[in-house]
This record gives structure tokens, C-alpha cells and sequence, in this order.
């Protein structure tokens, strides 16, 4: 069947709408770190797209990286991502990104894709995102998106989810003005800032549900039609209105993220997972989380 799986958590996604969502986070990761890197390792915060999805990003990041950790406060979708990468090398770990199990400084990125607004409070946001920071190495890269609260319609997405038996947790965000703030505070410098993906939500979601239900495989040409339609309103003044999320690329003071020609130069430098420790143990010792 070409529709998502009724039973799935994550039946409303059109593919369409799912490929078109990890695109842009794609291109938006690939703008922020710079032409070249060699990425010793990086840690993804939440594996729902990894779990269910063909919107996953972790296996299909725009740069080489000598170890890939994917991070879920959730064992069964820890487990679930696990088994559908099974043929990729990765550390997969169950844990609430509030308690980060890893040692100081030592992920070179940090990718943390609208995890944060799961939280209640804005004070949960500022602890995990200062738990990002102290396992981010010197010189390292936080990429955090968080929902729109200035989109009129995440307000009716929020309160429709029940309604539409959408087994999905909307918790506290925050507008970019405060998430910039706190990142400073943090002790970051922040680089840029984007809005990301401008479907209508929730309105998008039911057209796409009625086409794909009346047209099955004939409703791509439509889908897609709207959804490049829907794209090109990132390009207006009112972007920070329409887009479904907002996003920050901030960089931790000293250090660097060497390119792939800094490293030729330095002799092919190697990466030891060791160097990544969870609780003390390596990450490529750690027990599986199930």
C-alpha cells in the first residue's frame, strides 16, 4: 500500500509530505556546517523519523562521520530504529535528553529536530539544551528546531491531534527571540536562523489525507503540485508566520569542525569511539537499550 499504515504513529504523513520534510531539514543542515567537514561524531536527540518514517535524517546527513549516536527518551522506538537501520553502524541510546549518558565535549554536531517541544516548561527546554551543550566539543554545532508559535494554525494542530487520534505530544515551544536568548545564555554564539516547511498544518494534512484516499498513487501529481506551491511561501516577508518550525544554528566557542583537507593534512586523523563515553563505558560497548 502507498499510504502510510494505518496502525503506524505516524499514519497522516503523506510520503510525499515526509520526503519533502527530510529535503529541507537536509539542505538546511547542509547550509550550516561548512563545505567539506569531517564530522568525528554526531548525536541525533529523537528517532521517531528513524522509527516509522521516510522522513529519517540520521542515515542520510550531508557529511561523513566516524560515529553516529541516535538518542530516544523512548525504548520501543529506540528498538523500533534499531532494527529498520540495522545494516547501519550506529550507537543507539534510551535516554531523556535532560540526562545526556554521554561525557563532556565530545560530539562534534548536535541535532536536536523539534525534540525539545515535547517539554512542559520552558525551564525543561533551558536544561536540556544546556545538557547539548556540555557534550558538545569545542568549536561543535547545535542544529535545534522547535514548532512555530507564532503559526496561527499550530494552535488548532495542537487541539486537533486528539481528535484526529494522532498519538502526538505537543508540549511547550518557544518564539525564536527567546530560543536565541537562551542559546547565548548558554554560552553559544549563534550563526543563523531559518523557518522551515510551509504547509498549511493540520489544513495540509486533512487535503492531502481526502487526495490520497480518493486518488491513491494518482494524487502525487497534485500533492506535489501543493506542496511546491506551499514552499514558495518561505520566500515572503511573512515566513516567520507560515512556517511549521523555526530553527538556530549555534556554534560553541574555540575549537572547530575540521574539514576533510585539515584532516589529510594532519595525517588522516582517526576517530576512536572510546573517546564518546557512555556513563563511563565506551559508546561502543554500551548494552542495547532493549
Amino acid at each position: 500500500m502507498y499510504a502510510q499504515r494505518p496502525d503506524q504513529p505516524n499514519w497522516y504523513l503523506d510520503p510525499l509530505v515526509a520526503a519533502q520534510k527530510r529535503d529541507v531539514h537536509l539542505e538546511w543542515i547542509a547550509r550550516n556546517l561548512p563545505a567539506g567537514s569531517r564530522i568525528q561524531a554526531v548525536l541525533k536527540t529523537d528517532l521517531f523519523e528513524e522509527a516509522y518514517g521516510r522522513d529519517e535524517l540520521l542515515f542520510s546527513l550531508p557529511f561523513d562521520a566516524g560515529l553516529k549516536i541516535g538518542m530516544d527518551v523512548s525504548a520501543p522506538t529506540v528498538t523500533r530504529a534499531a532494527r529498520r537501520r540495522s545494516s547501519h553502524p550506529c550507537r543507539w541510546i534510551n535516554a531523556d535528553v535532560r540526562r545526556v549518558p554521554l561525557a563532556d565535549e565530545c560530539v562534534d554536531v548536535v541535532l536536536s529536530n523539534s525534540t525539545l517541544d515535547h517539554f512542559e516548561t520552558e525551564h525543561e527546554i533551558e536544561e536540556s539544551l544546556n545538557e547539548l551543550v556540555r557534550v558538545l566539543k569545542p568549536g561543535g554545532i547545535l542544529l535545534v528546531t522547535l514548532d512555530n508559535p507564532r503559526n496561527p494554525l499550530f494552535f488548532l494542530l495542537h487541539g486537533a491531534t486528539k481528535w484526529m487520534g494522532i498519538s502526538y505530544q505537543f508540549g511547550k515551544t518557544l518564539p525564536l527571540p527567546k530560543l536565541l536568548r537562551i542559546l547565548e545564555r548558554a554560552g553559544l554564539e549563534v550563526q543563523t536562523t531559518d523557518s522551515l516547511i510551509h504547509n498549511p498544518r493540520f489544513v495540509s494534512t486533512l487535503i492531502f489525507l481526502a487526495l490520497r484516499r480518493t486518488l491513491g498513487r494518482r494524487a502525487d501529481g497534485p500533492i506535489g503540485w501543493l506542496l511546491s506551491a506551499f514552499s514558495k511561501l518561505g520566500r515572503l516577508p511573512t515566513r516567520g508566520l507560515t512556517a511549521a518550525f523555526v530553527g538556530a544554528c549555534a556554534r560553541k566557542p574555540g575549537g572547530g569542525v575540521p574539514s576533510s583537507r585539515e584532516s589529510r593534512v594532519s595525517g588522516n586523523m582517526k576517530f576512536s569511539p572510546q573517546t564518546c563515553s557512555v556513563s563511563k563505558q565506551p559508546v561502543n560497548r554500551m548494552e542495547s537499550a532493549w
